[in-house]
């Protein structure tokens, strides 16, 4: 007898292939990264690693540009979760992020999909969409909830969760077309750091002097728009960063009242457009008080 609710996620969840184990009924399925020779990799840790992408991007200097996963690929991990299961929630990069979510719209319309798949836009990633995944593991396996229960207890936990990235330089960013190339020349020129939200929408946040300020920044906000903050563990998202700079972000945190730190490295998908010396914080709030 099929069970009832599969969720399927994709590699923006940013999960290793040692933690995946734990949760043998999550479906992750891989993005896509592209090298300037247009090779294709699936993002999936074993086509190509973040030690991969680190030589090929920041070593060797060479210019890979990320995509949704192909829509027959896609395809092919639909049908087979449903072998298994009576129904998808299949849970992507926002998307802002990616095409990924509309790509997924389309196949969802497909004759064998319509009806079987939902597909939830998440507005997440890393951290943010991992939680999400996990909770809609754990709704899953609770008989009385279907998927408009999942998705409603999913509305709820993307009010309270915060999540900000400040990159080195944007020079990546520029490269991968998220932002002006003159903006990041500027930037770059002037030493600027950009405070970037990831939530919903990747939006600039604030624009400071110093990477030391755009620390500042971002946890103050967290800590501003969560309530009871302290009690929550705050993630220091982690993007190839010399240990320098994540001992300055977890000495600022606990300065400021942080007790529960963890260190979460950044997905490939974004540290492909972010770049090393990356340094992000989120705090995921939710009830259910799940931790990735």
């Amino acid at each position: 007898m099929k069970k009832k609710i599969g969720i399927v996620t994709d590699s923006a969840i940013g999960i290793s292939l040692e933690e995946l184990k734990k949760y043998p009924e999550l479906t992750v399925v891989p993005l896509v990264i592209i090298d300037d020779n247009n090779k294709i990799y699936e993002d999936n840790n074993l086509d190509i690693t973040g030690d991969g992408i680190y030589q090929a991007m920041i070593v060797d200097e060479h210019v890979l540009k990320t995509s949704q996963t192909n829509r027959e690929r896609l395809r092919e991990y639909w049908q087979d979760v449903l072998k298994k299961y009576e129904q998808i929630l299949f849970l992507p990069i926002a998307q802002a992020a990616s095409g990924q979510y509309d790509s997924a719209c389309i196949l969802q319309q497909e004759p064998e999909f319509k009806d079987r798949v939902v597909v939830y836009e998440t507005g997440a990633a890393s951290v943010p969409l991992k939680t999400m995944a996990l909770i809609a593991l754990q709704l899953s396996n609770e008989k009385k909830n279907g998927i408009k229960e999942i998705t409603k207890a999913l509305d709820q936990f993307r009010l309270g969760y915060q999540c900000f990235l400040t990159p080195s330089n944007l020079t990546y960013l520029a490269r991968g077309g998220r932002i002006p190339s003159s903006l990041s020349y500027l930037a770059n020129f002037l030493k600027l750091k950009a405070v970037i939200s990831c939530k919903e929408k990747i939006k600039s946040h604030k624009i400071k002097r110093t990477m030391n300020h755009a620390i500042k920044e971002m946890l103050e906000t967290i800590i501003e728009k969560t309530k009871n903050v302290f009690q929550q563990t705050l993630y220091v998202l982690n993007a190839w960063c010399d240990q320098d700079l994540l001992d300055k972000a977890i000495a600022k945190a606990q300065e400021l009242g942080f007790k529960k730190i963890k260190i979460e490295p950044l997905c490939n998908i974004l540290q492909t457009h972010t770049g090393n010396n990356t340094i992000g914080f989120a705090v995921i709030k939710n009830k259910y008080k799940i931790e990735p």
